[in-house]
């Protein structure tokens, strides 16, 4: 119902449809009983003014309210349009071979060092260096990060 009413006026089907939902809600929470339920309803439809609305819902409680939830409430609200926030800096990236070529790099290094492990258990006899296969690749990466803004 409007903050302004006058008893004298008549109300809109909106308004007969807030207080059929709180009369619902009412009977839904157990405050109202099946007959009386009934009864308010088939009043709500027979009246046309504010003044003969308000007795059918005068008992009841106020109408519940939307409530924001708690995690929603302590968010930091959307900047408003136009306004753009500082950039978070990006996360710096190590000076290590590894960082050079990403998860591919630790690859190569293994490989490298089970090539040295193999060499000195044939007594330094050294096997052709096939860790090269991975190195092509390898530098490959490495160059296409070199030209990529951070």
């Amino acid at each position: 119902m409007p903050s302004q009413y006058q008893p004298h006026q008549r109300f809109t089907e909106a308004d007969r449809d807030k207080i059929a939902g709180r009369l619902r809600d009412a009977f839904a929470d157990g405050r109202l009983d099946q007959p009386e339920f009934s009864s308010r309803l088939d009043q709500l439809y027979a009246v046309q003014t504010y003044g003969e609305l308000e007795p059918l819902v005068r008992d009841l409680p106020p109408v519940r309210t939307y409530q924001t939830p708690a995690v929603v409430q302590n968010t930091t609200p959307a900047p408003a349009p136009g306004d753009f926030p500082e950039r978070q800096p990006k996360n710096k990236r190590g000076n290590g071979l590894v960082a050079l070529g990403g998860g591919f790099g630790g690859v190569v290094l293994l490989n490298v060092v089970i090539w040295f492990v193999v060499g000195l258990g044939n007594g330094g006899d050294w096997p052709k260096f096939w860790p090269v296969w991975l190195l092509i690749p390898w530098a490959f990466i490495i160059l296409g990060q070199l030209g990529k803004r951070r």
